[in-house]
């Protein structure tokens, strides 16, 4: 079974994501922090992260760094709200498998993890 972080600071984003991969039958965990994250990292094993790029104090590109750090093998996706082409790029240069605009679609982002479609 394929396990999934999401990391996201608004709760309604993050749970609607959670219920709707857990409705794939995916174990989900959901993070509302980089920090967070980290934690949860140290505890399980994940096969994707799904990572908002803009959060508070900490964003995604610096979860992308860490996980890069960790030698984090699985795939790392990407979700934005702001439009920041720059930040997209950084992101894939730091490893992200892809990049995906809010509002996220559940079934591209499930397309991406079972090996339908390549980055977006």
């Amino acid at each position: 079974m394929t396990n999934i972080l999401i990391v996201d600071d608004e709760p309604l984003l993050r749970e609607e994501l959670q219920e709707s991969l857990e409705l794939e039958d995916y174990e989900v965990v959901a993070a509302a922090s980089v920090p967070e994250a980290l934690e949860e990292l140290a505890e399980e094993s994940f096969d994707v992260v799904v990572t908002d790029l803009k959060m508070p104090k900490v964003g995604g590109l610096e979860l992308l760094r860490k996980l890069s750090e960790q030698g984090f093998k699985g795939r790392v996706v990407v979700v934005s709200g702001h439009g920041a082409e720059s930040s997209r790029e950084d992101a894939l240069a730091l490893g992200a498998s892809a990049c995906f605009a809010k509002p996220l679609d559940v079934e591209d982002l499930i397309d991406l993890i079972e090996g339908r479609s390549d980055a977006a």
